[in-house]
């Protein structure tokens, strides 16, 4: 792979950092976290992010907010934007993905499947980068020893 995927990972739970950290491969992904919505606001404007994965519950401004931030103030619609939360109630779910997200994912997930859930997202924005990581996930797994 040429270039790693930039993802700007807004989460503040550090459990939740923990299962991104070891489930996303650094050879394919180049992770930054942030906590706090204002902040990941900043970096997102600064660093551009390929793929962002946001929860919607934490401090400062929502998730919501800077989902709402990112496409329409700033009329980004060519970062993959997945949203992680526990909240999965119907009406929740539809909101957030009239705001353009390429996907969700309902928390508790596990460190095994998020990278390649991540981006068969990201697929939806950019397949052959995508089709690249996925298959430097792969290979990896073949390399892993079996539990």
């Amino acid at each position: 792979m040429a270039e790693k995927l930039k993802m700007l990972i807004v989460e503040d739970s550090k459990a939740v950092q923990v299962i991104y950290n070891t489930g996303l491969s650094d050879s394919v992904f180049e992770k930054r976290f942030e906590t706090d919505g204002e902040q990941a606001l900043e970096i997102y404007h600064t660093w551009k992010p390929d793929i962002i994965v946001l929860d919607i519950m934490i401090p400062g401004m929502s998730g919501y907010s800077v989902l709402k931030a990112i496409r329409k103030r700033r009329e980004d619609t060519t970062t993959t934007v997945v949203v992680a939360s526990s909240l999965s109630e119907r009406d929740t779910v539809v909101d957030i993905l009239k705001l353009g997200v390429q996907g969700y994912l309902v928390k508790p997930f596990t460190h095994k499947e998020i990278g390649g859930k991540i981006l068969e997202f990201y697929k939806k924005m950019n397949s052959e980068r995508a089709e690249a990581a996925l298959a430097v996930l792969e290979s990896e797994r073949k390399e892993e020893p079996p539990a």
